[in-house]
């Protein structure tokens, strides 16, 4: 079945990512909770409550995370041609200075998985050893506002400069040995070890398309590229023009899940407790994802950036979505008639492609006269195609030894939103659910109205033997 994969991509993302799942890792929200199994994978200095740590298989982690600067009602408006109907920002009868005043600098999406397969987990005297095998997924798209103001454009609106539209998909299995010690009474220091099996790679950057009117029509010259390592699939050239023509998958039942490239990561984390300073005052850090996947079967095709493109602009839609399919057809199509990608000679070649690395500082207070209310300030800085910067202020409360929560409020550079997770730990069972971030308003088919975030996880595991010194 033929991907057309980047004019698809592009389509999708520019009309919103209807279906969206930051990169992700475990829940923050139950990062000061010391019964909260999955702390190890934000920091490796943590360690499980008890001496042995068996996960459910596939269910010991699940997280889904979506974040979005924009959303569904950027798009869609009632139509004032045709009253009771919905049409899209191309209508004649939307203003594009009413519909670009209300879109941000730049259409944001992030889209991340994270699931555990397998985990064990055993503890010694001074330390703990944790193997976890696990998928993860990252979706990150930026399109930028002058892109939606060209496709508004008619052959009277002068030139256009657009620069910066990213689209990045990857796709790994990871394999990792992580071992947390005790040093003295006060510091604890960890240590991940990672072995990657990368299972699907693409990326589409356009650094600049240049708009210029030529009579009636537009002269359009790109500057970009695709990379992408995708198992079991053959790109295609269109025979006329030698251009890019999407994606042949041969075989789409094996095709993403042999893995074919490789590559490592690592873990560092610490945390120190500070008690003869202040007493419940512990401080932590940790820098997670340090590291690359080397990429084979990796094909790449770039614009000839000295070439002019003439091009009719966007137009002609079916703007009442009547025809949804032929719309996203003739969208997908104009924007391989405006950005024309050719073979650059790398045919199945090797390149590595670094992770995104989060960094995070940490610093819990446990107050002395009442021990089962605690509170958390947590820094993390994580880098990537956009990067994210987010502060989290925690209240911890643990009334019994078997239950414990966390309540959150959460400030970024995606806004603010709040957290909630809960934590039953009974000696045997341990089992979690959390919500990271809530911030939508959706519609009654679950569609995302403006900028959002959701962020949810949830978790069952077994947990055996004695209850470890606090962390």
């Amino acid at each position: 079945m033929k991907k057309h994969f980047v004019r698809e991509s592009v389509m999708a993302a520019s009309m919103l990512l209807l279906t969206v799942a930051v990169s992700a890792q475990s829940s923050s929200s139950g990062y000061f909770l010391e019964g909260f199994n999955q702390r190890y994978q934000l920091n490796p200095a943590f360690t499980p409550e008890r001496n042995v740590f068996i996960a459910i298989p596939a269910l010991s982690n699940i997280q889904v995370d979506m974040q979005g600067s924009v959303g569904l009602a950027n798009f869609l408006y009632e139509s004032t041609s045709k009253p009771g109907m919905l049409t899209t920002f191309m209508s004649p009868d939307i203003d594009a200075k009413t519909f670009l005043d209300a879109m941000p600098k730049a259409a944001q999406f992030n889209v991340g998985l994270n699931m555990d397969i397998l985990a064990l987990g055993i503890g010694g005297k001074n330390g703990f050893t944790t193997f976890n095998l696990k998928l993860r997924n990252s979706e990150q798209v930026s399109l930028p506002k002058e892109l939606f103001g060209f496709m508004k454009a008619g052959l009277a609106e002068g030139d256009y400069l657009i620069e910066n539209t990213n689209i990045n998909s990857i796709t790994y299995m990871e394999t990792s040995l992580t071992h947390s010690h005790k040093i003295g009474d006060d510091l604890t220091i960890g240590l991940g070890l990672k072995f990657l099996e990368g299972l699907a790679y693409a990326d589409v950057t356009i650094d600049e398309i240049d708009a210029r009117l030529h009579g009636d029509e537009w002269l359009v010259k790109s500057n970009g590229t695709l990379k992408g390592s995708i198992p079991a699939a053959e790109y295609k050239l269109d025979p006329e023009t030698q251009t890019f023509d999407g994606i042949d998958v041969q075989d789409e039942i094996n095709a993403g899940i042999i893995p074919s490239s490789y590559g490592l990561a690592v873990d560092l984390g610490a945390e120190y407790d500070f008690k003869d300073l202040v007493e419940g005052l512990k401080v932590s850090a940790a820098i997670t994802d340090i590291g690359f996947i080397n990429w084979s079967n990796m094909n790449t095709f770039a614009t000839n950036n000295n070439e002019y493109v003439r091009f009719e602009g966007f137009n002609n839609y079916d703007i009442n979505g009547d025809n949804s399919d032929e719309t996203m057809d003739q969208i997908t199509d104009d924007f391989n008639d405006m950005v024309k990608l050719y073979q650059t000679g790398k045919v199945n070649g090797k390149e590595k492609v670094m992770l995104n690395t989060s960094f995070r500082l940490g610093a819990g207070y446990t107050l002395p006269f009442v021990d089962w209310i605690s509170f958390g300030e947590l820094f993390t800085c994580r880098t990537g195609l956009w990067p994210y910067v987010e502060s989290r202020t925690s209240i911890c409360l643990s009334p019994c030894e078997w239950f414990d929560m966390s309540g959150n409020t959460t400030f970024s550079n995606m806004g603010s939103s709040m957290g909630l997770l809960f934590n039953l730990h009974p000696g045997g069972v341990n089992f979690f659910l959390a919500v990271d971030k809530l911030k939508a308003e959706l519609n009654p088919q679950f569609v995302p109205l403006h900028d959002f975030g959701l962020n949810f996880s949830l978790g069952l595991n077994l947990a055996f033997g004695q209850k470890r010194y606090n962390n």
